[in-house]
């Protein structure tokens, strides 16, 4: 393939760390080690300042009630002359709204193929706009996503499972599901991961690592884990992350009476983690909002079995009774399957093995040549290239 000028727009981007910026970073170095030129059009975020010449950041505000994410205001005719003198050959967007739609604008300006990662399930997300009513904004949601994908000439997906939610909603456009690669950095020498979350030897912990947000379902996990401590007394939950509705999880491990079994640990250097998850026993996973579930695939890279709810695009990366237990949203079941694992040491090995051998499938340089592959579809169809 010949050498190819992308243009990336996401409000998801460096320094904010999430699913979407994690794999675009990936994404963009892979492709530029590859030999293609990647440009990043992001929000501006205060206090940051770029590595890379090929980021270009949009002015920004603070949005409300999500201060680590900031809005982006996509008026600069300044940056409209940078990316046309660019002539870039593929435009590439990653999120449907401010940035998204820039991209799209420019891209059909210029006549240059679009092509556009749907990450996310934004119809889990309307209880953040208030007052509008949750109702009334799924329905907003689901028109917003088909107008924009079926404006696209591609749409690339984490799973299968959110290309047909998208058919579903309307979307007529072409759809390739590629998962976001897996890669994270040896953990420092020395680096014990119990004393990184303040577990004891002989507690069995029982990680839960991401976001933590309403979405994500962490009352299921109090719930369950309320279970499992009455049966397992050696047992800690561990909760990695930050996040808006973390406050509302202390005080409700505090109101369960359970703030001295469960630990969290606020957000951690993402170099701490391998240690984190060496050390856990069990991955535990209640969010039933994934598109794909990055962090499921990077607790498999480390050999941890995961119990998680049988939900959006979770079970093509959690392959039920291999490399872990898929159950219903419910807190017994849920507290069951931990249960089960835990006390079957030769079967979570098993899982462990099998969770490596199926997260080494899950490369960032396989992501990287499979959106090549649509690149190139999109700019043959198109007549465009280098």
């Amino acid at each position: 393939m010949s050498r190819l000028k992308i243009a990336v727009f996401s409000e998801s981007f460096e320094p904010v760390i999430n699913g979407v910026s994690v794999s675009i970073s990936l994404l963009a170095g892979r492709l530029e080690a590859l030999g293609h030129e990647v440009y990043c059009f992001a929000p501006r975020y205060p206090g940051h300042t770029d590595a890379s010449p090929r980021v270009f950041r949009f002015p920004s505000v603070r949005a409300p009630g999500v201060p680590d994410y900031p809005l982006a205001l996509p008026w600069s005719g300044g940056l409209f002359r940078v990316f046309r003198e660019l002539a870039p050959d593929v435009v590439h967007t990653h999120t449907p709204f401010a940035l998204g739609l820039r991209g799209q604008k420019w891209a059909a300006k210029l006549g240059i193929p679009l092509v556009s990662t749907n990450h996310t399930l934004y119809t889990e997300y309307v209880h953040y706009i208030r007052p509008v009513p949750p109702t009334l904004m799924r329905s907003i949601a689901v028109w917003w996503m088909r107008r924009y994908y079926n404006r696209c000439h591609h749409v690339i997906v984490p799973s299968a499972a959110t290309g047909r939610r998208l058919e579903s909603y309307g979307v007529r456009t072409p759809w390739t599901a590629i998962p976001t690669g897996i890669s994270f950095p040896d953990a420092p020498e020395g680096v014990d991961g119990r004393n990184v979350v303040g577990a004891s030897p002989d507690e069995r912990i029982l990680l839960y690592l991401g976001r933590i947000a309403r979405e994500k379902n962490l009352d299921l996990l109090l719930d369950a884990f309320r279970i499992i401590s009455e049966k397992e007394r050696t047992a800690r939950l561990v909760v990695v992350g930050g996040g808006p509705y973390l406050e509302r999880c202390r005080e409700r491990a505090i109101g369960m009476r359970l703030n001295g079994r469960v630990t969290f640990t606020g957000p951690l250097p993402r170099e701490a983690l391998p240690a984190v998850f060496r050390a856990a026993d069990l991955f535990l996973f209640p969010s039933a909002t994934e598109t794909q579930g990055l962090v499921v695939g990077e607790a498999a890279l480390h050999g941890l079995p995961c119990v998680a709810v049988d939900a959006g695009g979770t079970p093509e990366f959690v392959r039920h009774g291999e490399t872990g237990l898929l159950v219903r949203p419910d807190a017994q079941e849920f507290a069951a399957a931990a249960l089960e694992l835990l006390e079957d040491r030769e079967r979570r090995e098993a899982f462990s093995r099998a969770a490596r051998d199926f997260a080494a499938t899950l490369t960032v340089d396989g992501m990287a040549r499979k959106v090549l592959e649509v690149y190139q579809k999109v700019t043959a169809e198109r007549g465009t290239g280098s």
